[in-house]
């Protein structure tokens, strides 16, 4: 395990009171790049009292910039790594919130960790509404040229895996972070 990762799990985790409202809880947000997921986990885990990871956040700082490591080792290369820093996080058992990359879900081990103990919420959301969320696909090396006609295919791709995976599914599009941080926690109750 890398030990920037071990530490800052086990660090955000003390510093954390644990969601009360029945058992230990594990959340996870799924779903397409713009749907919210990383918003939605800070808020999420501010209102349950629970530590918060964000696999892109810690990829960074364990690996560098996305951009830069993608073009440097290539996207198999950059999904292997993802899926062990993943691994890390569902390695440990106490209550969190954890967002997920969006194409983290074309781990076939991922979703199986997802499945044990965790609660999976996907978040879908429109290609405009994600796009504007996106700064219109600046600075994602997989929305290069056609941003649109890229997120769309992604889309495609993954949402039979969101789904597959997910207890809950909520539409992100016109609403705001708490309005779906809330959403999640009434869906919970």
């Amino acid at each position: 395990m890398h030990r920037h990762i071990a530490s800052e799990v086990e660090s955000a985790q003390q510093d954390r009171t644990p969601f009360q409202r029945g058992a230990a809880v594990r959340i996870v947000l799924v779903g397409p790049m713009g749907a919210g997921k990383s918003t939605v986990g800070s808020v999420l885990a501010d209102h349950l009292g629970l530590a918060r990871f964000d696999s892109d956040q810690l990829f960074v700082r364990v690996h560098g910039p996305i951009p830069d490591y993608f073009q440097a080792h290539g996207e198999p290369a950059f999904r292997a790594a993802e899926e062990e820093l993943v691994g890390e996080v569902l390695s440990h058992h106490e209550p969190f919130v954890l967002s997920l990359g969006g194409g983290s879900v074309l781990s076939a081990q991922t979703r199986s960790r997802l499945g044990r103990g965790c609660r999976v919420v996907n978040l879908v959301v429109d290609e405009h509404t994600a796009l504007d969320r996106l700064d219109g696909g600046v600075g994602r090396p997989v929305l290069a040229g056609d941003p649109v006609r890229n997120w769309l295919r992604i889309l495609r791709e993954r949402e039979g895996l969101y789904r597959e995976i997910s207890h809950d599914t909520i539409d992100t599009s016109g609403l705001s972070t708490e309005q779906v941080a809330h959403a999640i926690i009434e869906r919970m109750s």
